[in-house]
């Protein structure tokens, strides 16, 4: 099938634009990180800052056998036969 090669030239083009302009973000960056300051956390960051805390904290009450008991048997639910 033939391809104009127009076509290719302005892709390649583009591509090295987008090259260039990355690595010029990165020496700006590297140049002046003193004066970057962090965002503050929004809600997507809190929610998943909570939900790995909520994790996190859930796998460290799980690491002693009866801690996991109790939290069977405190839930109600009864253990599911192997079949």
């Amino acid at each position: 099938m033939y391809e104009h090669p127009y076509l290719a030239y302005t892709v390649t083009e583009y591509e090295q634009e987008r090259i260039q302009q990355a690595a010029e973000r990165r020496r700006f960056i590297a140049e002046h990180a003193d004066q970057i300051v962090p965002r503050a956390a929004g809600p997507v960051r809190r929610a998943g800052q909570r939900m790995l805390r909520a994790i996190t904290g859930a796998r460290a009450a799980t690491t002693d056998a009866s801690a996991l008991a109790d939290r069977r048997a405190a839930a109600g639910c009864e253990p599911a036969a192997a079949r």
